[in-house]
């Protein structure tokens, strides 16, 4: 989930396995559920913030999974971490919301690499702000 507020992203620097490296918001979809209401619940778990969405900006098949990326219209709140992730957070296995400018894409260690490069090489000015 694509969330973008005053030119910056919202990621989760993870640090899993001894490694550092920033994530997107979202997660798996649970039975019968469709990707739309997946995104919108996952972002609700893991920032406390409400969104909608559109049709998917991106389709990515990652290690065997097929994983959609959606611009979030009209989010609202502030990020907090929660669920799983708040439980699950440690120093070997750390979750950390953040901000990270539109500028500096190139230089952030997103994951997976697919997904950065398409990032980096995106018309920003076409998400939802």
């Amino acid at each position: 989930m694509f969330i973008v507020r005053d030119e910056r992203l919202l990621v989760i620097h993870r640090r899993k396995r001894g490694e550092w490296y920033d994530a997107i918001p979202g997660g798996k979809l649970e039975p019968g559920e469709s990707p739309e209401e997946a995104a919108v619940r996952e972002v609700a778990e893991e920032t406390g913030m409400t969104i909608r969405v559109a049709a998917p900006v991106l389709v990515l098949d990652n290690e065997g999974r097929r994983e959609f990326y959606f611009d979030a219209l009209d989010a609202n709140g502030d990020p907090v971490l929660g669920g799983p992730e708040a439980q699950r957070n440690s120093p070997e296995n750390a979750y950390e919301l953040a901000w990270i400018s539109l500028r500096d894409l190139k230089n952030a260690p997103i994951k997976p690499p697919a997904l950065k490069t398409w990032m980096v090489s995106r018309d920003w000015n076409d998400a939802s702000r």
